[in-house]
């Protein structure tokens, strides 16, 4: 019928007249690598953004910025924007914003940059060298806007984890700044002053990564263990949180996502003494919130719940809540009834591996808790806990005091 040939004629490929492979040709003669934008249109671009001055402003520029932007995301773009000195360019065009308060194209400059970083590790090297461009980007810290900061902290993620590739014992640019705890107060200040949840997010993801780094046994959240960081990582957690409710579980991927970088960071605080202080100094606000964190559904163990109970442990000296202690036996208790149940995942992080290690995470508080929490509020926890459950409380104790003959078991 006339509606089928209609559809059959619309899937056959149209005859290529000379003109348009004449066309074709040239396209291709223009692309860059092996993509499809044109050469010829980028070094124009190039050569607009090297001639600008903040009078030149508009919206087409502004709209092939934002094209130029999206193509860095293709390594032969880069490798051609590199070839004709990028980086100076954006160095002076962040320079020149940042007096003239245009922060949109601050924005695109940093952006980027970043999209370059996170492609090629040449254009990291080349910017590491770079000490006008670090300073320049460094300044952005001091800037209110968040969009700005949101791309500034994006670069220096794609910048962490080269940190792990020192080729020699001097400190990358990056490590110079934690060094100095210049990074720290920056990233605190953001903390407990925006109220952006996608930067937000961005900082704790970045907060996560560095503090995950050791190299020859240097742990890198050293560099962020302070009390005034914690505190800003208790209002972070107030405006991402704010109209969360522990019943009914995280409300999505990106709000889970969120609430293990935080407990990731604050987790990794407790494997030194000065982090344990800065947790310490903020006991009640952070025993509050593991509280509502473990008040969750529970089903299965996962990272979030383990790195809770570990920052509940480095706080029993200083801090116990008889209603945490119920609730992580009801956990202990589901995670012995769930014991045996196969899982056919055989990563190294599966639920059954997870419950194992947040069982033992769980005992190992328990048995903290009877050494150090005096006798009659620990039995008064107790006593509003089913028998079944204070059971499991002194199992954990007595298995660990059999573990180490040495510890004191009250």
């Amino acid at each position: 019928d006339e509606q089928s040939f209609s559809r059959e004629e619309t899937n056959v490929n149209p005859t290529l007249t000379d003109d348009l492979i004449e066309d074709l040709e040239k396209m291709k003669g223009d692309a860059i690598g092996n993509t499809l934008y044109s050469e010829r249109w980028v070094l124009k671009t190039l050569m607009q953004i090297s001639q600008f001055t903040v009078t030149e402003w508009n919206d087409g520029f502004e709209s092939n910025l934002c094209s130029l932007w999206d193509m860095t995301l293709e390594k032969d773009v880069v490798n051609l924007l590199m070839k004709h000195d990028i980086i100076t360019i954006i160095t002076r065009l962040i320079g020149l914003s940042s007096t003239s308060t245009n922060s949109r194209l601050t924005e695109i400059m940093v952006g980027l940059l970043g999209n370059m970083c996170c492609v090629s590790e040449n254009v990291r090297v080349e910017l590491s060298q770079r000490e006008d461009t670090i300073s320049n980007l460094l300044h952005l810290f001091e800037t209110p806007d968040a969009p700005v900061l949101i791309q500034l902290i994006r670069l220096l993620h794609a910048t962490a984890w080269d940190l792990l590739k020192e080729k020699d014992n001097m400190p990358s640019w990056l490590e110079n700044e934690l060094n100095s705890f210049r990074l720290c107060n920056y990233i605190a200040f953001i903390l407990k002053s925006s109220t952006n949840d996608e930067l937000l997010y961005g900082v704790l993801e970045f907060l996560n990564t560095l503090c995950s780094v050791n190299i020859n046994d240097k742990d890198f959240s050293q560099y962020f263990a302070t009390s005034d960081l914690v505190r800003g990582m208790l209002e972070s957690w107030g405006q991402l949180f704010s109209n969360w409710l522990s019943e009914d579980g995280f409300l999505n991927k990106y709000h889970k996502k969120a609430a293990e970088h935080w407990t990731a960071v604050l987790s990794s605080f407790t494997g030194h003494v000065n982090g344990r202080a800065a947790l310490c100094d903020n006991y009640k606000n952070i025993g509050e919130i593991i509280y509502e964190i473990i008040r969750q559904p529970f089903e299965s163990a996962d990272v979030v719940l383990i790195s809770a109970v570990n920052i509940l442990d480095s706080l029993v000296r200083v801090y116990f809540s008889r209603s945490t202690l119920k609730r992580l036996l009801i956990i202990l208790n589901a995670l012995y009834q769930n014991a045996g149940e196969t899982s056919a995942d055989d990563s190294p992080l599966n639920s059954e591996n997870l419950d194992v290690i947040l069982q033992d995470c769980i005992e190992n508080y328990c048995a903290n808790v009877s050494t150090v929490v005096e006798q009659t509020l620990l039995n008064e926890a107790l006593s509003e806990c089913c028998e079944n459950h204070v059971l499991l409380f002194w199992k954990a104790v007595n298995d660990r005091q059999a573990d180490d003959p040495g510890e004191r078991v009250i």
